[in-house]
C-alpha cells in the first residue's frame, strides 16, 4: 500500500476524531494539498535535487495520492468527493467574504 495514501488516511482521520467538525475536514483537505502543491513548486522551479532528494517521495497533490491506486469507479467517485470539498471550500470563503465585507 502507498504510504502517502496511509498518512493521508491517518491523518484525516485524526483531524475528524479530534475535531468532530465538518469545516475542519473540508480545511484539512484543502490546506493538505495546497501544501502539497507548494512542496511540488519549490521542487520543481527553486530546490536543487541534490539538497533535497527525499522531497521527490512527496506526492504532487491529493488527486495524485487517489489515483496511486487504479480503483477503477471508486477512484473517479473519490475524485468527484474531492471536488465537492472545493466547491464547499469556495463557499465558506464566499460566505466568509461577505461577513466581512457587508
Amino acid at each position: 500500500m502507498n504510504i502517502s495514501l496511509i498518512v493521508f488516511i491517518a491523518l484525516l482521520i485524526l483531524v475528524i476524531v479530534f475535531f468532530k467538525d465538518f469545516h475542519a475536514f473540508v480545511y484539512f483537505v484543502v490546506a493538505t494539498d495546497i501544501f502539497l502543491r507548494l512542496v511540488t513548486y519549490l521542487r520543481a522551479n527553486i530546490i536543487k535535487d541534490s539538497a533535497f532528494a527525499f522531497l521527490k517521495a512527496v506526492p504532487a497533490n491529493v488527486p495524485e495520492i487517489i489515483k496511486s491506486f487504479d480503483l477503477g469507479m471508486f477512484t473517479e467517485i473519490l475524485i468527484l468527493i474531492y471536488i465537492i470539498v472545493y466547491i464547499i471550500f469556495e463557499s465558506f470563503l464566499i460566505r466568509n467574504f461577505i461577513k466581512k465585507k457587508f
